[in-house]
């Protein structure tokens, strides 16, 4: 797991400098048409590998044409709510009733937030500290006073911590100028495998 998420955007034992600056990726196999390695200037490679970041809060996945949410004829092709459950309705009269007594699960359309933190950390947050019964959400306070006064009571910080900038990058130029490129630098002569 952890060669898979430090691995480079691009094979970089396939990557070498030419002598006059430009860089040539060697393909893995060979093209159809022949094509065997692309030769791209250092502006060029960081260009083609931007593109494939994709932009932030952006689906990765996309529909075109009569999938698309904005298709004029969506309506007509993919069933409505009041279509599927006319034809629920429909099922449930042309089958046959199943053993007496048997009443099928449902599973529920959406999950209450106390069983989903359950599932994911095993930690039943509705379980009281000190009696171990199950207690109940009697309110929910969304004014800032409210809030205010309850933490000052509780003896708790009212002001919400300080939020730190985001940082530049670590690395702000790339040294591709540098002679004797090496894509992947020896290991130190202390290093022990």
């Amino acid at each position: 797991m952890a060669r898979y998420l430090a691995r480079p955007p691009i094979a970089t034992d396939r990557l070498s400098q030419l002598d006059d600056g430009r860089l040539q990726l060697r393909l893995k196999r060979p093209w159809r048409d022949g094509t065997v390695a692309f030769v791209l200037t250092p502006h060029e490679l960081i260009e083609r590998l931007v593109a494939q970041v994709p932009r932030p809060r952006a689906h990765l996945t996309r529909y075109h044409g009569v999938l698309a949410p904005a298709f004029a004829a969506r309506s007509q092709i993919v069933p409505g709510r009041a279509d599927a459950q006319r034809d629920i309705k429909a099922c449930a009269v042309a089958q046959p009733e199943d053993v007496a007594g048997a009443s099928k699960r449902r599973r529920p359309t959406r999950y209450p937030w106390a069983s989903l933190i359950w599932r994911v950390f095993l930690k039943d947050i509705l379980e009281c500290a000190r009696c171990a019964g199950h207690m109940e959400i009697i309110a929910a306070v969304t004014s800032r006073a409210g809030i205010v006064r309850i933490l000052e009571h509780l003896g708790l910080p009212t002001a919400a911590p300080a939020v730190h900038p985001a940082r530049p990058p670590p690395q702000s130029e790339l040294p591709f100028e540098v002679t004797g490129f090496e894509p992947d630098p020896p290991a130190p002569d202390d290093f022990e495998p």
